[in-house]
């Protein structure tokens, strides 16, 4: 894994697809399946790219987390129908000591025709890109 600390400038988030988020009361990660968009500098860092060079396969993590919040609209189709069910909501709280910085964000999160977003408020953000076979290697 490579660390990477306070590269938010170098990335974009707003159409990420989004998989399991932790948060331990003072650390929040959130796994990013794919569609990430990161500058030239980073992109071949990653062990997942696609065709039009969106990434994946890493963690954005925040450090010393005063709020962390989200919130999952799940749809299902009929015919040209999109109904939205209603949205599920996850709240977090830590007491970091220092100033805080607002963190904002979106997407859909693999598995589920859905969107989610993120409002988080915390001291620092790193980038954790993951080796292609971590955090375990497939058997077989």
């Amino acid at each position: 894994m490579e660390v990477i600390q306070n590269c938010w400038s170098s990335i974009e988030t707003y159409n990420c697809q989004y998989g399991a988020h932790v948060f331990d009361g003072t650390t929040a990660k959130i796994y990013v399946h794919h569609w990430l968009d990161v500058e030239s500098s980073l992109r071949e860092r990653f062990s997942k790219i696609n065709d039009d060079g969106f990434v994946g396969h890493c963690l954005l993590v925040f450090l010393g987390v005063k709020e962390f919040n989200v919130e999952i609209t799940t749809c299902i189709k009929h015919g040209d129908e999109i109904e939205r069910d209603k949205p599920v909501s996850f709240s977090y709280s830590g007491s970091p000591i220092g100033n805080t910085t607002h963190f904002c964000f979106e997407g859909s999160l693999q598995g589920f025709p859905s969107s989610v977003s993120f409002s988080i408020e915390a001291q620092g953000f790193e980038l954790h890109i993951l080796d292609r076979d971590e955090p375990v290697k497939n058997a077989g």
